[in-house]
């Protein structure tokens, strides 16, 4: 598609946009990138559905940029995606995101292996819960070392200490699991997975699973009859 504004900025220094990418001098027509350049936009949620803001412009040989002035807020998830401009202002379509996850300390994590799918909760005896769950490569944007498990019973969840850590190379085929160990009867307990990689960054996931631990079982099977059937 065609951008207008982009366009004027981009190449001819014709519009305050042009100022504040470094396209222009002062006044007239400097720094034009005639054989076309990459724009990198940004989005929260990766909800792209505005691109009038345009963080940087790379030029089309440029492997990496630079990003001042993100001002990201904690415990946010940002999406930077890149499109490349032709020399007469034409844009492709959307590149692969980056993702860039800020903590609640306002930090920014590496790089998260993607969160855990598919996660069921089964309830044993003895008060205690198998977790399954599986995992995914497709897309990944670094192996994970291992997932933590985190429990809420009540008080809500603790992201800094995790209940249990599994190694990722425990499970086999894609598929995981975890047994706890016994808990209050009666009480309802909700659990999150998160895949991590050590030395960089842990899926933001909080969607969870829940059930009761049980360690009485069924009442016993009463007014049991029998009869007798001659052969």
């Amino acid at each position: 598609m065609e951008n207008k504004w982009l366009k004027d900025a981009l190449f001819s220094g014709m519009t305050s946009n042009a100022f504040k990418l470094g396209t222009v001098l002062s006044l007239g027509w400097f720094w034009q990138r005639v054989g076309g350049c990459h724009t990198v936009y940004r989005a929260q949620d990766g909800s792209f559905d505005d691109y009038a803001a345009v963080q940087a412009v790379m030029s089309i040989a440029d492997s990496d940029v630079t990003l001042n002035g993100q001002g990201l807020p904690a415990d946010t998830l940002w999406h930077y995606i890149r499109r490349q401009v032709s020399g007469c202002g034409l844009e492709s379509g959307d590149s692969p995101p980056c993702l860039v996850v800020i903590d609640s300390a306002g930090d920014m994590l590496g790089n998260t292996p993607n969160p855990p799918s598919n996660v069921h909760i089964e309830p044993l005896a003895d008060a205690k819960f198998r977790l399954r769950w599986r995992y995914t490569p497709l897309a990944e944007e670094i192996k994970p070392t291992g997932f933590r498990v985190y429990m809420d019973s009540g008080e809500g969840f603790d992201f800094e200490t995790p209940d249990a850590t599994l190694a990722y190379g425990h499970g086999g085929n894609g598929e995981f699991s975890w047994t706890s160990g016994g808990l209050v009867n009666g009480q309802r307990y909700k659990f999150v997975i998160r895949s991590y990689r050590t030395s960089a960054g842990e899926s933001q996931n909080t969607d969870f699973v829940s059930g009761i631990a049980d360690d009485v079982g069924p009442d016993a099977i009463t007014g049991i009859t029998a009869t007798q059937e001659a052969l």
